[in-house]
C-alpha cells in the first residue's frame, strides 16, 4: 500500500511516500481504507523532533481521519465492511478503572493513532473497532468526508474544554484564542451553537475579517490591539469574561486570568504557546477566579461531538483540501500559520491490484 513514511526528524525530506506491507489487525480491530486525513500541529512537530517521548521512526503519521471499512473484526459490535466511519484516534485498554471510567488518556496502554501507533497518512490503517463511529456519508462526498475528517481531535478537544468541563451556557461570554486555528475555529463554532457571545483573537485584518464571517460576535486582532486584557474589559463594559478558553498556554494563561470576571473560570486545554507559566496569584485568589484543566475527553465526549456535528448543531471551518500526493505542500500551508480553520488531505486512490 502506499504511505507517507517518516523515517528521521527534520523537515519534510524525512517524509517519504513509498510502498509498505499493509497492516495486520489484531481479532478486535479493523482495517479502513483512508478516504480524509486532517492534519494537526503535532504532524509537523513530531515529524521535527521526538515531541511524544514513545513515538519512534518509521512511522506513519496522521491522527484524525475518516474511513472506510476494508476488513472486519469478529467483535460483535465491529462496523461491518464497506460502512463509513470516522475514528477516535486514542487507544486504551477499554477495561481498566480508567476507561471504565472514560478517562482512557489515563490507561496504562494509552496510545495514539498517528502519534504513538501508525496513522491515517496510508491506505490502509488497522484501529480497535470500539474506536469507529458510523456516520451517514457518501464516500465519494468529498466534502463532506473533509468536514467529517476535521471533528476528532479539534471538534472534540473544544467539545471537552467548552462545555464538559468549561459548562459554558447560553448568553455567556467565553474569549477563545487563536480563531483561525482548527482548534480555535472549531471552539468559535461550538460557542456559538450553545448562544455564547463570543469575543475571539486573531492576529491580521485577514484573519479578522475570516472570524467575523464564521460568527464570533467580536474580533481583536492582536497585531493592532496588543493588550487584548483591556480591549475584553472595554468590550464587557468592565466585567471582564465569564470564561477563557486557553488552549494556548505560557504566558497567556496569565493574561487569560486578568480578562476573566471575578467569580469566572479559565478553562486549559493546551499549551502550543509553553509548557510554563507564571502568575500574580492575586488576580486568582481575590476575585475568586477559576482555572479548570481540561481533562480526559472520553467517548462520551467523541459521540456528543459526532452528534451534534452530524445533525448540524455545529459546522467545523475548513481552510483547504489537498490530494494525497499533496502532502508536502499541505504540510508547508499548516507550517506558514497562513491558513484558516482545518486543513485537509484525501486518501490515495486505490491501488491496483497486483495481477
Amino acid at each position: 500500500m502506499r504511505a507517507w513514511v517518516q523515517t528521521d526528524f527534520g523537515g519534510p525530506e524525512v517524509r517519504r511516500q513509498i510502498d509498505v506491507a499493509a497492516p495486520p489487525a489484531a481479532p478486535d480491530e479493523v482495517i479502513i481504507r483512508v478516504l480524509a486525513v486532517a492534519l494537526n500541529r503535532l504532524d509537523v512537530l513530531q515529524r521535527t523532533a521526538p515531541v511524544i517521548p514513545s513515538m519512534s521512526v518509521p512511522h506513519i503519521a496522521g491522527m484524525d481521519m475518516v474511513g472506510q471499512v476494508e476488513l472486519a473484526s469478529s467483535d460483535a459490535d465491529s462496523p461491518a465492511v464497506g460502512a463509513v466511519v470516522l475514528v477516535d484516534p486514542v487507544v486504551s485498554c477499554g477495561s481498566c478503572d480508567y476507561c471504565l471510567a472514560d478517562t482512557p488518556t489515563y490507561c496504562a496502554e494509552f496510545a495514539t493513532l498517528g502519534s504513538t501507533r501508525s496513522g491515517g497518512m496510508a491506505e490502509l490503517v488497522a484501529v480497535p473497532a470500539r474506536n469507529c463511529t458510523v456516520v451517514p456519508v457518501d464516500p465519494d462526498d468529498t466534502a463532506r468526508l473533509a468536514e467529517l475528517a476535521a471533528v476528532p481531535v479539534a471538534g472534540v478537544t473544544a467539545w471537552r474544554g467548552l462545555l464538559s468541563a468549561g459548562s459554558l451556557t447560553a448568553n455567556e461570554t467565553v474569549v477563545i484564542p487563536g480563531a483561525g486555528s482548527g482548534l480555535g475555529a472549531a471552539g468559535v463554532q461550538i460557542a456559538l451553537s450553545r448562544g455564547a457571545r463570543v469575543i475571539t483573537l486573531v492576529s491580521g485584518e485577514a484573519k479578522r475579517e475570516r472570524a467575523l464571517a464564521s460568527g464570533a460576535h467580536e474580533v481583536i486582532d492582536r497585531t493592532a490591539t496588543p493588550d487584548w486584557v483591556a480591549e475584553v474589559l472595554r468590550l464587557t463594559a468592565g466585567r471582564g469574561a465569564d470564561m477563557v478558553w486557553d488552549h494556548v498556554g505560557g504566558d497567556f494563561l496569565g493574561a487569560a486570568l486578568r480578562a476573566t470576571r471575578p467569580g469566572g473560570r479559565v478553562v486549559l486545554s493546551g499549551t502550543t504557546a509553553g509548557l510554563d507559566t507564571q502568575l500574580h496569584l492575586p488576580d486568582l485568589y481575590q476575585p475568586g477566579r477559576n482555572i479548570l484543566g481540561h481533562g480526559s475527553y472520553g467517548r462520551a465526549d467523541m459521540a456528543a461531538a459526532i452528534e451534534a456535528f452530524t445533525s448540524g448543531d455545529f459546522r467545523v471551518v475548513i481552510d483547504s483540501v489537498w490530494e494525497f500526493d499533496e502532502l508536502p505542500a499541505a504540510e508547508r500551508k499548516l507550517e506558514s500559520n497562513d491558513f484558516f480553520g482545518k486543513i485537509v488531505v484525501l486518501g490515495p486512490p486505490r491501488s491496483p491490484d497486483p495481477k
